[in-house]
Formats: C-alpha cells, structure tokens, sequence
C-alpha cells in the first residue's frame, strides 16, 4: 500500500526519509539496523520495474484451428520478451503443456530463444503493428 502512495506522490519517500534522518540524527543514535538492510533492499530493487518501460510490441495470437482460441488475442509486451514467455502465456491460459505448442510467423516454427525484438526486426520487417502470431499443437516428434 506505501508503494501505491509513493508511486503518486514520490516527493513524499523524500520527505519522510529526510525527517526519519533528522529524528535519528536529533538523539544523536544511528537508523536500526533494520532499516539499513531495508535501504540496501531498496538500492536493489529500486530500478525493478518489470520491463515497463523496455520497447513495447504488441501482437495478436490466433488459433490455426480455431478450436483453442484464446478469449483475449491481443496483447502488449516487452520487446525483450521471449517466444518461450509467449509460449508459455498461450499455454497458461489454454491449460496446456507450454512445450507441446509451436508459435508461427509467416508460416515459420519460431524458437523459443528468440526474442519479440528480433522476430519484429526478421520475420516482421516493415509490416504494420500488430505482429501475428499463430499456434497449433505441436505436429510430429520433435
């Protein structure tokens, strides 16, 4: 809840560092050592924003046979995003195994290590956005 309250005011973290500061400094005692592993938490986590800000793709997922269609098909991603995470999406909210799903681009089996970035910059090229993406169930025994 304190992170929803200094995401919109971030002057107020400040503030309350620089009186916390103040108050210790007042009694002549150093922050508990509680609060110091809490700040070296923090410088670790403090840039952690999920890929927010990364270059965004975004990307409709169809079903080649249309019997396991996802209710939502479009979707906006981190470009640095694998075929694998997307794999694993499709396979999340199908209830299927991730690994027994190919994801296709123009006709082609994309590999899992891929990243969104690079299949824009191969197999997209220069096409509008959305990129699309079809799967099926994994054909054959590879």
């Amino acid at each position: 809840m304190q992170d929803i309250v200094y995401t919109l005011v971030p002057e107020l973290r400040i503030s309350e560092k620089l009186r916390e500061k103040t108050f210790y400094e007042t009694f002549g005692k150093k922050e508990p050592e509680e609060k110091e592993d809490n700040k070296k938490n923090e410088e670790i986590t403090k840039d952690d924003n999920y890929h927010r800000n990364d270059e965004q793709v975004k990307i409709c997922l169809e079903c080649v046979n249309n019997q396991l269609a996802l209710r939502k098909k479009y979707i906006r991603i981190s470009s640095q995003a694998t075929v694998l995470h997307i794999k694993k999406f499709i396979g999340k909210k199908l209830r299927l195994e991730f690994n027994k799903l190919d994801l296709l681009c123009n006709e082609e089996i994309l590999e899992k290590d891929n990243t969104l970035k690079n299949v824009s910059l191969t197999n997209w090229r220069d096409k509008d956005s959305p990129m699309l993406f079809y799967y099926r169930p994994r054909t054959g025994c590879s």
